[in-house]
């Protein structure tokens, strides 16, 4: 029975780590903007009534969660690039001892 052997595109797997790097970057991007550009000031809306500390902590709440979902799409992009590269040199050891 003969083996059969698959040819796997290098150049489409670089340009997928190119794409997904910048995916990274992006999110990187977006991670630092949410933990640094997006809080309200404790004094923009006054603090005289009890609504201010409630939309004050509600913003901070949104504030946390935005951050956190952005870390976690860039840990994971991040780990995805990080397979997608250790597959694609091993496709490429592969074919140079072939």
């Amino acid at each position: 029975m003969a083996v059969q052997r698959y040819q796997v595109d290098l150049d489409e797997m670089d340009l997928a780590l190119r794409r997904l790097y910048g995916v990274v970057r992006r999110l990187e991007e977006a991670e630092s903007k949410a933990r640094y550009e997006t809080g309200l000031a404790r004094e923009s809306l006054g603090t005289e009534f009890d609504e201010a500390y409630e939309f004050y902590a509600e913003q901070a709440a949104v504030k946390a969660y935005v951050e956190d979902v952005a870390a976690h799409l860039r840990a994971f992009s991040e780990e995805f690039a990080r397979k997608l590269k250790w597959t694609r040199d091993a496709y490429e050891d592969a074919d140079s001892q072939a």
